[in-house]
């Protein structure tokens, strides 16, 4: 007890010799409210800021504890992709077999060899020509065709949920899994009609291509005017069952969950689409050398960059999830668990602080992750000063404008100066990314809050946007 009371009158000393007493600083002072804020009574809150031009920590509060990250943890995956990969890296999709223009005859099957390209037929590069159209254009020479489609997946591990994903995650859309052949976003589109309050929703005949689904239909109408349909399932499984609840008296109501088989259905499209008398859709796993095959269409994917800035902008875990396992350096059998070695190693070779850090998967989807933000700052550190800054800070949402920052810090000073990404699940609320100061110069920021109290959400928002402001002038 002594020694600490003579440590601390030295220091006090030592500051008056040398000047002043150090004064709290605004970003202190705000982080102190918010540590006694009442929606963080019972959670946890972690918080760093380091100016990137000259390294000064602007402030490290519990910067070292580890945290349930949520969609923070894409800019892991996205940043990481772009080192390894390149900012100009592009899928390939290659539709082969023994085809002949000339007499418009393929010669025994038809092959897809897929590279886990998550914007085929994609609702989010709409505008571009879909993949569709490209196939059946391609394809269109042939019409003198009996076999069967045979998707090569030798590339690919056969099952790639990311362990730790929650059952009631993974059968709805934004919990779709990659496949080897990913296909309009491994997305099913389910209609239902609705009556009065109380009774069961009736599957409508709106709802297409589920020929190959046992469609279980648990959901009923509800004075509600919002989607409370939860739908469960696994990768590959013929059933499908929901529960919740729909708005009453509706008509084709629409509702989101995950295909469980997303390559037969690209089977089935391409059948629908060119006409081709292909007997059977089959999926092989086991690696076989085709001789005698040509290139008949090539579909080859938006540049990375773009794809990075899609997959922060609108947090999109499956776009991620397939750049995760790409980060698998294996030639055969990539798999989630390779993607995450080859993130972790190449972190670990960059001298990113991974103490405190567990990853499950690339989006963050799962509640079994864990992150600091020592470990964040770290990562925004190394994508500053890559080749990639440029294409990683372009993916990232613009404060009060776009993404997933859109309604969030919405003071001019921000809107301005403020682009990053957020994180959200149940009592989960975490942002990081970069902030102009007054002086100009960036600097990377951190912010956590696990298991706040969603009911003072404003409060805390209010006290964010605060402390935000408050790096913006420091």
């Amino acid at each position: 007890m002594k020694s600490s009371i003579l440590l601390y009158a030295a220091i006090l000393l030592s500051s008056v010799l040398f000047g002043q007493i150090p004064s709290e600083s605004e970003v202190q002072r705000v982080l102190r409210l918010l540590e006694t804020e009442a929606g963080l009574a019972n959670g946890s809150l972690s918080f760093m800021a380091v100016n990137m031009d000259n390294g000064q920590v602007v402030a490290d509060y519990m910067g070292g504890k580890s945290m349930c990250p949520a969609s923070i943890q894409k800019l892991f995956t996205t940043g990481i992709a772009l080192e390894k990969l390149g900012a100009d890296f592009q899928f390939e999709t290659i539709i082969a077999g023994a085809g002949d223009k000339e007499t418009g005859q393929i010669s025994g099957d038809l092959y897809v060899f897929p590279s886990g390209d998550p914007t085929l037929q994609s609702k989010y590069y709409s505008s571009e020509p879909s993949s569709i159209t490209r196939l059946a254009e391609g394809l269109s020479p042939f019409k003198n065709f009996s076999g069967s489609l045979i998707i090569d997946a030798s590339k690919f591990s056969a099952h790639n949920t990311p362990r730790g994903w929650i059952w009631e995650d993974m059968g709805n859309y934004f919990g779709a899994s990659p496949s080897p052949l990913i296909w309009k976003d491994n997305l099913l589109e389910v209609y239902l009609n609705s009556g009065q309050i109380g009774s069961r929703a009736m599957l409508s005949s709106k709802t297409k291509n589920t020929e190959e689904l046992d469609i279980q239909i648990e959901v009923t109408a509800s004075e509600s005017n919002r989607d409370d349909a939860w739908f469960f399932s696994a990768p590959g499984s013929d059933m499908i069952y929901a529960k919740g609840t729909i708005p009453a008296h509706q008509t084709n109501f629409l509702v989101k969950a995950s295909h469980p088989k997303p390559m037969i259905r690209f089977g089935n499209d391409l059948i629908a689409s060119t006409g081709l008398n292909i007997n059977n859709v089959r999926i092989d796993y086991d690696y076989i050398p085709h001789e005698g095959l040509t290139t008949l269409v090539k579909l080859t994917s938006p540049p990375l960059y773009s794809i990075v800035r899609m997959t922060n902008e609108n947090s999109i875990n499956l776009y991620v999830e397939a750049l995760l396992v790409q980060l698998d350096d294996s030639e055969r059998g990539k798999s989630i668990e390779g993607g995450v070695t080859g993130l972790t190693n190449y972190l670990i070779k960059n001298q990113v602080n991974l103490k405190g850090t567990r990853f499950i998967d690339g989006s963050g989807l799962s509640p079994v992750n864990r992150m600091t933000s020592y470990a964040m700052i770290d990562l925004l550190t190394l994508m500053y000063r890559s080749k990639n800054k440029e294409s990683f800070m372009n993916s990232l949402a613009k404060a009060g404008k776009s993404g997933t920052l859109k309604n969030s810090f919405e003071h001019p000073k921000l809107m301005e100066n403020m682009i990053g990404k957020s994180g959200t699940m149940a009592g989960v609320r975490n942002y990081a990314g970069y902030i102009k100061n007054k002086n100009g110069e960036w600097v990377a920021y951190s912010i956590m809050l696990n298991d706040y109290d969603e009911k003072k959400r404003a409060s805390i928002m209010s006290k964010l946007e605060e402390l935000m402001v408050a790096v913006a002038n420091h």
